[in-house]
């Protein structure tokens, strides 16, 4: 045997008797693991399939928690943190992730009484007034395992405007809710299109009407509601309705689902400085146009936006792509020619798209430009890839269609914003 070979040997018995070693506290070493990276989607009523806001729960699950954990299937994040690093990154250390083992593996203790939890809230939360507007009726999704995507316009009936610290998207049946994105309509003649098929015939495509935003929240599985730095909000005007288009996964059966969108609105103690902004790239900034993914071929797309006029803070960056995305890489580059890296993702997972809030407001310079790539893979080695054999895929808002877009929050810049959190 090598000596190399010997101390790798060494070194995995030594790692072996660590993990053995540690002495695990249920209490205090497991559940502030779980209530930070599970229970946000493990919970009742959250976009996971089952709940781990208990001692009996994750019991159950002991065995199945510390194959997912030490497989890093869970908990899911696919942003690459040597590249840009997030806001609440669910991403386990080793060292959680020995803990996790070591607990998985002990005896069950009978003794040992079962203890609820919840997910910690986000501050906003916590003892604010909170505005409810549902569907204005539920929507009968039919089981015939067709996607459909649906509008749904929801008045707000405000008087005067609303200045918005908080956004939440809650689904009434959240296994068919795929994703959707909420726009703001100020003519009031989109009311018609309510829970009308997305497509030529509506309203919103036939007048072509101008929306006073056209991404105004994104809501994805997995989500939860976003807040904004004190002193920055959303500017609802008065008498809006939030027009929401919605795409549903396909069902065996028929399904009766009535969403809601929760909002936040300021205190009266609150001073709104900032008004929180959208900023859209999409597939009318890909330079190496046109945007056709042609069967059996993996290719790659670039994205230029225009220059950006004035010093903004992002907030946060959404990439969205569908199933023969492959990998996502965003940055910005400045009039001296610096790079700021935006959001990095290796291996792209078209059921976990996610909302990134930057750790710190992101500054970028007046006179930079913001530099977008993706790579799809319409080959036969993609196992989500919607055709076999491989079509040709264009644009389009279905699942087997594809798109590429880039979706950032930002404000105007002001001097301190790169100590500012979320």
């Amino acid at each position: 045997m090598s000596i190399k070979s010997l101390f790798f040997i060494l070194f995995l018995f030594s790692k072996i008797t660590f993990v053995f070693s540690q002495n695990i506290d249920f209490q205090k070493d497991i559940v502030p693991i779980v209530q930070k990276n599970c229970t946000p989607c493990h919970c009742k009523g959250g976009a996971a399939p089952f709940s781990l806001s208990s001692t009996q729960d994750l019991e159950r699950r002991k065995d199945f928690i510390k194959i997912v954990t030490t497989s890093r299937y869970m908990p899911p994040w696919f942003s690459d943190s040597s590249f840009q690093t997030f806001h609440k990154e669910r991403r386990l250390s080793d060292a959680e992730i020995e803990k996790i083992s070591v607990w998985a593996n002990e005896k069950k203790d009978k003794k040992v009484a079962n203890i609820n939890w919840e997910a910690p809230l986000e501050q906003g939360q916590r003892n604010n007034e909170k505005i409810v507007i549902p569907y204005n009726k539920p929507f009968l999704l039919k089981g015939d395992n067709q996607e459909q995507f649906r509008v749904f316009v929801l008045p707000t009936n405000t008087d005067k405007p609303l200045y918005i610290k908080g956004i939440d998207f809650i689904p009434g049946y959240k296994p068919v809710a795929h994703h959707n994105r909420i726009m703001i309509d100020t003519t009031r003649k989109l009311r018609a299109d309510d829970g009308i098929e997305v497509g030529a015939s509506s309203e919103f495509s036939r007048q072509k009407i101008k929306l006073a935003d056209e991404f105004w929240y994104g809501w994805l599985p997995g989500r939860q509601a976003i807040f904004y730095p004190k002193g920055m909000a959303r500017r609802l005007p008065a008498n809006a309705d939030l027009v929401i288009n919605m795409h549903y996964a396909p069902s065996s059966r028929a399904i009766l689902d009535s969403a809601k969108v929760i909002l936040y609105p300021v205190n009266q103690e609150d001073t709104i400085k900032r008004l929180v902004q959208t900023f859209v790239m999409d597939e009318h900034t890909v330079v190496n146009e046109p945007f056709e993914i042609p069967a059996d071929t993996v290719i790659k797309f670039y994205m230029r936006s225009q220059i950006i006029p004035y010093d903004i803070s992002l907030l946060s960056v959404l990439p969205h792509l569908h199933l023969l995305g492959k990998n996502f890489k965003a940055y910005a580059i400045t009039p001296d020619g610096d790079l700021i890296p935006l959001i990095k993702i290796n291996e792209w997972n078209f059921n976990w798209q996610m909302n990134y809030q930057f750790k710190n407001l992101l500054k970028i310079p007046a006179g930079s430009t913001i530099f977008a790539e993706a790579e799809f893979d319409n080959t036969r080695q993609n196992l989500r890839n919607p055709f076999s054999p491989p079509q040709t895929v264009t644009y389009g808002w279905g699942t087997k269609n594809e798109m590429l877009n880039l979706i950032f929050e930002f404000v105007k810049y002001e001097n301190g914003d790169e100590v500012i959190t979320p």
